[in-house]
């Protein structure tokens, strides 16, 4: 069974408008994907999809063997938590810990099970200490924290982001990352959409391009260093990839450690890339 089965999925806005168009996909249980494309790509309108925020007019969603409807939207969001863009649009309470037992109150866990999710939840994004806190007092990274932390305590399996990079500083990047990174290691499978390629070539192990509702690739992250593809998607290459193109090398790098051993060899080999 797939974390996400996806076959012909098609949407379309009153305008006329199609923010996507038969969109078929399979994402197996456990893996980090990472969503790419230009702004207008229909990739927040996919991901709305995934939780039931939206219902496919066309072609079928399925989370973990369940058909996404109207009926199965309660049971699809136990299964699916959606962390949104920006976390003012999510984080509302008048303190952390109040926004982060909202969702498992109103899934109707015991007082004692709420206490122990949401410690949990506020413990793995490196909250606990600001439980209550009001959330306008934190800075905008710890209020994405928070947002992670609300949706990891109604303990979905997959988790679905919506540019959680964006407007962090590089400490903000640098701890979202990880966090992101231990929530595989603890089983659950990550969707996030994204404009940096830099950390989806180093994080993902799946990435989808998209560009005007339509899906261009798909592969491993090896696609972001396709000066091909990067161009159909309106992306840029990775900075080391960058770097190595101007070294006029065949091969390009996508993470640090791969530029660290093509140079080594480079240098001590002669080797040629």
């Amino acid at each position: 069974m797939n974390a996400i089965d996806i076959d012909g999925l098609t949407y379309q806005y009153q305008d006329g408008t199609r923010a996507i168009e038969n969109i078929s996909l399979e994402i197996p249980i456990g893996s980090k994907v990472a969503l790419l494309g230009p702004n207008g790509a229909g990739k927040s309108t996919f991901l709305h999809h995934l939780n039931g925020l939206k219902l496919p007019q066309e072609g079928s969603v399925n989370i973990m063997g369940i058909p996404l409807s109207k009926k199965s939207t309660k049971e699809i969001r136990q299964k699916v938590g959606l962390v949104f863009q920006d976390p003012d649009d999510q984080v509302f309470s008048g303190t952390v810990i109040d926004d982060v037992e909202f969702g498992p109150r109103n899934l109707g866990m015991s007082e004692e099970e709420i206490e122990d999710v949401c410690r949990a939840a506020l413990g793995s994004v490196g909250m606990l200490e600001f439980k209550k806190k009001a959330p306008f007092h934190l800075s905008y990274g710890q209020k994405k924290r928070v947002a992670i932390a609300g949706i990891l305590a109604m303990k979905p399996d997959i988790v679905v982001l919506d540019e959680p990079m964006s407007y962090l500083d590089p400490q903000g990047r640098d701890e979202v990352a990880a966090l992101l990174q231990g929530l595989n290691f603890m089983g659950k499978t990550i969707l996030l959409s994204t404009h940096d390629v830099d950390f989806a070539a180093s994080w993902a192990d799946t990435i989808i391009l998209m560009k005007a509702g339509k899906i261009l690739a798909t592969g491993g992250p090896e696609l972001l260093v396709d000066e091909e593809w990067i161009r159909k998607a309106n992306l840029h290459l990775p900075v080391i990839a960058r770097l190595f193109r101007m070294l006029d090398t065949k091969k390009m790098p996508r993470t640090e450690q791969e530029a660290a051993r093509m140079l080594y060899e480079m240098i001590h080999y002669n080797k040629t890339f």
